[in-house]
């Protein structure tokens, strides 16, 4: 899909479809880090979309990538992940020593562990309150800022904490018989977090004026 402006600034969403006369993609690159989806320039010239290729209703087109944009940063957030996937702390154990109380002997990297599982699974239950309170019909609306800002910070904290439990072996960026080059691809990744579906700047900015009724001058 492709969202532009007409003539008079108004946004709308059109289907193009390869094939169409006039649109190509001369050279597509795959990705850095989790290499999630193919990057590559598409050229428009002259292209032609029939009406039916509209998304939507006419010049409400705003509306609907807002609505769309909603959903996105809920699920930048987490809502809605169902993976599973090793605690920080189980991690830590597995390739950090033990002392004979069996804890961790790093009580820095212990205290930082405990306190961001801590932070993770406040989020989770936060998660669920909301969940459970759309299923009663309650739209979350700006909400949806908070949980992209916190998920991302959540996140970028995560993959910080892996790498450091891990040491050199977590840079390791190709498979090979120590990695598989999944923590270093995700630490890299973790960091686009903070921009795609709004920047955290633009988050914290809806969040004092929406959540928070902060002023804004």
């Amino acid at each position: 899909d492709l969202w532009a402006k007409n003539e008079e600034g108004r946004i709308h969403g059109l289907i193009v479809e390869r094939g169409m006369e006039g649109f190509s993609t001369p050279e597509t690159h795959n990705k850095w880090s989790l290499r999630a989806s193919a990057t590559g320039e598409l050229i428009f010239d002259d292209v032609k979309v029939p009406k039916e290729n509209l998304i939507g209703t006419l010049n409400e087109g705003w509306n609907i990538a807002k609505f769309l944009l909603t959903h996105e940063r809920q699920m930048i957030g987490g809502i809605g992940e169902t993976d599973i996937r090793k605690e920080v702390h189980e991690v830590a154990i597995e390739n950090l020593p033990i002392n004979s109380k069996g804890l961790i002997s790093d009580g820095v990297l212990r205290s930082q562990i405990s306190d961001f599982e801590i932070d993770e699974e406040i989020f989770e239950l936060t998660i669920q309150r909301i969940t459970d309170e759309a299923k009663t019909g309650n739209n979350s609306g700006a909400l949806s800022s908070f949980f992209k800002y916190y998920g991302t910070e959540l996140n970028i904290k995560r993959q910080e904490l892996l790498m450091a439990v891990t040491g050199t072996d977590s840079l390791i960026w190709e498979e090979n018989e120590k990695s598989d080059g999944d923590l270093a691809r995700k630490f890299c990744r973790s960091k686009g977090n903070s921009i795609e579906g709004g920047t955290s700047e633009i988050q914290l900015n809806i969040i004092s004026k929406l959540i928070l009724g902060l002023p804004t001058k």
